[in-house]
């Protein structure tokens, strides 16, 4: 055992890009984690966080809320199947659309939690529904409409080049949705799962059209793009980093010796200034642990 004494200090800031989260989620999984459990983890984590969210845009409002979760066929849309079961799971109006082909789900994880979903739109638990082309999407327009709380689950680390249908009228339909909420004075928060489709979490480039959300939930740690690149914080709105029950020992040789701790709860990054604690404190996102504050 190693005398937590003897470890070197970790305090060198640590941001990463999608290869080196990918290649940690690989070495999280050769440790014994599975795929299921690091998708639970991930989904319950950004599920957490709607709630709170959706609470707070609730208020007020005569009928319950909607939310709406848009999900594309790979793992970021199996995490947003995870954030569905929850979310139903605990009485909330849910409406989820596959933005795809089912038959195109990939992994073992994902197709797990297709499968409950089925289920639970059996039971009446939530609306489910699939759309492989942009015309059916259209279709499902004034079902999403209602939505005060949109959830883009379309595309995340692993996508890359210009978008393709029907994920591209997707995004254009989900900042629509939006835009109108607000413009008629409805409440109404796009919540982006790890980023938002689809912005480059290395460099921060991205795809025309692009989400526009409210916030973004990202896993484990924070990624170097929204850091580099000013327009894409714009776009991911509030920040927020979710610990995964990855362990240190995924990160060998992949984040130095010294790099900080990643985040132990869920935690808000600030970008550009920093905040006193007593700003930390009050900071919008109500019961969701803000990053560290600074002591003036």
């Amino acid at each position: 055992m190693t005398d937590a004494a003897a470890r070197p200090a970790r305090d060198r800031p640590v941001l990463i890009g999608a290869a080196e989260m990918a290649e940690i989620d690989q070495a999280a999984q050769r440790l014994g984690l599975s795929p299921d459990a690091l998708m639970e983890s991930a989904g319950a984590a950004v599920a957490d966080v709607g709630q709170v969210e959706l609470g707070s845009l609730a208020a007020g409002l005569l009928d319950p809320p909607l939310s709406v979760i848009l999900c594309g066929p790979g793992n970021n849309g199996g995490d947003g199947f995870v954030i569905a079961r929850r979310m139903a799971a605990a009485g909330r109006r849910v409406l989820v659309i596959l933005v795809g082909d089912a038959g195109r789900i990939g992994g073992s994880a994902a197709a797990h939690n297709w499968a409950a979903l089925q289920a639970m739109a059996a039971g009446g638990s939530l609306e489910l529904f699939v759309a492989p082309n942009p015309d059916l999407l259209l279709v499902l327009r004034p079902r999403l409409s209602p939505a005060t709380l949109l959830v883009d689950a379309l595309l995340g680390s692993g996508a890359s080049g210009p978008l393709r249908e029907p994920i591209s009228t997707a995004v254009d339909l989900l900042n629509a949705v939006r835009t109108h909420a607000l413009a008629a004075g409805r409440p109404c928060s796009v919540l982006a799962v790890d980023t938002p489709t689809r912005i480059d979490m290395t460099n921060g480039s991205r795809s025309d059209p692009v989400v526009v959300a409210d916030l973004t939930v990202s896993f484990h740690r924070a990624k170097a793009g929204f850091a580099l690149d000013k327009e894409a914080r714009r776009l991911a709105g509030r920040y927020f980093v979710a610990p995964i029950g990855i362990p240190l020992e995924a990160e060998e040789g992949i984040v130095p010796p010294d790099g900080e701790y990643p985040p132990s709860r869920i935690s808000q990054i600030n970008w550009e200034e920093p905040v006193s604690v007593e700003q930390q404190r009050v900071r919008p996102g109500e019961g969701i642990g803000a990053g560290p504050g600074i002591e003036d």
